[in-house]
This record gives C-alpha cells, sequence and structure tokens, in this order.
C-alpha cells in the first residue's frame, strides 16, 4: 500500500527531539526521506540513525540565514529535491515575567524564533517543489500572551504573521504554508522526556486542558503537510487540548 509522502524528501529543523523528532520519524514512517536539521548534531544524528535508510542528519543554527541557506543546498545536493518542510525550530529560555528579561534575552529568542522563521521561509521557497508544503510551529503563546516570557510570546505572534504574509510567495511556487500553535507538550523544553513513536490509531485522547505528546503535534503536523490539507493555506491551527476554547474561570462580583 502506498504512503502518504512516498517519493517525498522532507526537511524538520529542531528534529533532534521533543515534536521536532517525533515528525522525524513519523515522515520516514509514512514513506518520506527525511533530514534531520538541529544545532545539536549529535542529536540529529541520532534521530537518523533511528530513522534508518537514507535520513540525514544536518547541523544548523537557524539564526543565521548562511546556515539555513547551506542546509537547504545540502538537502538538494543529496537529495535532487524538497517537497516538505517542517520549520520547528524554537527556544523558550528561562524566563520568570518581564523583570527576568533583558535585552540580550529578548534579542536571542526573537534571533531564533522568528528571524530564524524568516530565514527558513527565504531559503525554502526558492527550492520547494510544486505540490509541496511548509509546516512552521508557532505556539498557544502566539495567541495570547504569556506574562511568564514576554520575549517568547512576542515571537511566537511574529511568527503567525510573517507565515501569513508568506502564502502568496508559496502559491506562487504551487506550494502551501501553514502554521501550527501546540499548547502544553510533554518534550525536553519542557523538562519531560522523549518517548517512544505509537501508531497513531493507539495515541491516547489529552484530557480537558492536558499536556499532549510530541507524536500528537507531530501528526497534525503531518497531515497539514499532506494532500487532504491541499485546501488548508495560510492558517494557524491551535493544538492545545482545548485550552484556549473559553475565557479563564473568573470569580463574579457577589451582588449586595
Amino acid at each position: 500500500m502506498a504512503k502518504v509522502f512516498d517519493g517525498k524528501v522532507a526537511l524538520v529543523t529542531g528534529g533532534a527531539s521533543g515534536i521536532g523528532r517525533a515528525a522525524a520519524i513519523r515522515f520516514a514512517q509514512e514513506g518520506a526521506r527525511v533530514f534531520v536539521a538541529d544545532l545539536n548534531l549529535a542529536g540529529a544524528e541520532a534521530v537518523a540513525a533511528e530513522i534508518g535508510g537514507a535520513a540525514g542528519a544536518i547541523k544548523v543554527d537557524v539564526a543565521d540565514y548562511a546556515n539555513n541557506q547551506a542546509m537547504v543546498a545540502a538537502v538538494m545536493e543529496q537529495a535532487g529535491r524538497l517537497d516538505v518542510v517542517f520549520l520547528n525550530a524554537g527556544l523558550y529560555g528561562n524566563a520568570e515575567g518581564l523583570d527576568s528579561v533583558d535585552e540580550a534575552f529578548f534579542d536571542r529568542v526573537i534571533a531564533i524564533n522568528l528571524k530564524g522563521t524568516f530565514n527558513g521561509i527565504k531559503a525554502v521557497v526558492p527550492v520547494i517543489a510544486e505540490g509541496g508544503a511548509v509546516v512552521v510551529t508557532a505556539s498557544a503563546a502566539g495567541v495570547v500572551g504569556i506574562p511568564g516570557n514576554p520575549a517568547y510570546g512576542a515571537s511566537k505572534h511574529g511568527v503567525i504573521g510573517l507565515v501569513k504574509s508568506c502564502v502568496e510567495a508559496f502559491a506562487a511556487r504551487g506550494a502551501r504554508i501553514n502554521v501550527i500553535c501546540p499548547g502544553g507538550v510533554a518534550t525536553p523544553l519542557n523538562g519531560m522526556p522523549d518517548v517512544a513513536i505509537v501508531d497513531p490509531n493507539d495515541l491516547p485522547r489529552v484530557p480537558l486542558r492536558g499536556f499532549g505528546t510530541a507524536q500528537h503535534v507531530a501528526e497534525v503536523a503531518l497531515w497539514l503537510a499532506s494532500p487532504a490539507a491541499g485546501f488548508v493555506n495560510g492558517q494557524a491551527q491551535l493544538v492545545d487540548g482545548a485550552l484556549l476554547s473559553t475565557f479563564a474561570p473568573i470569580a463574579l462580583p457577589v451582588g449586595p
């Protein structure tokens, strides 16, 4: 039976762990030749080894445009085409409110999360195959504020605006671009270990406003990159277990 991404080439940034790792493995399971890119080359190589076959690993600093160009050039040199891109690399950092965020921290978060996404988009758009798809990871913090880390919230709000602003550039290539906005996810970014990938049909339902797994988010990325999502373009898809579905509970004023 044919698989969804048979004959396709996929590139995943931030692929050494978490959502990126889960997506890289699942793209490969669905037939793609996968390139795992990360600043942590050893981690990317470990994921590529876990995938096996023709999977490759590339070191990339997404905050540097030349690094992104080299990453894409390496894929094109080795595989000759690029059909699917998951721009997932990101940084949360250590922050505990506005007072803890200085200019250097703010600049670093913006450089990786927002400028890094811009760099990836600019490097990819000239070579993305007709019918291809790009998926970008933002965050639920790109939809609402996050007082604990204003730099992160600002960067992810920017990512959503950036993606929406690049739809026409990809449409001119016959490709699509969308963004996913995860809520709480059990990943190393949140201090939780990576876990084994399971059959998608065996993924558990996440309790209301609970933590999902990296694979829960990866499955949405795979769907957005697939032909089944051909009518979905320029959208920001929440994947948050209904975290943002309602107003936060508030204490109503008590009458006299």
